[in-house]
């Protein structure tokens, strides 16, 4: 069974919660994020690339999806 999930966009391979690192998809990743109050990249990249953002928070999220004003 290929270990990365299907849609995964995350282009950080060396990340440890990767679903390519470990047999357990996504879930290391959103528990991660969940306890960071953070969205993680997948989501960024639906709006624009994750790559470089000042911050991951769900506020900063926000801003751009209003400021991208996607329907």
């Amino acid at each position: 069974m290929d270990r990365l999930s299907p849609f995964c966009t995350c282009s950080d391979l060396a990340c440890p919660y990767h679903p390519s690192n470990h047999s357990r998809g996504c879930a290391p990743c959103i528990a991660k994020n969940l306890a960071e109050h953070e969205v993680p990249s997948c989501l960024w990249n639906l709006v624009d690339t994750a790559k470089d953002q000042p911050s991951y928070s769900i506020r900063s999220f926000a801003e751009l999806v209003v400021e991208k004003d996607l329907r």
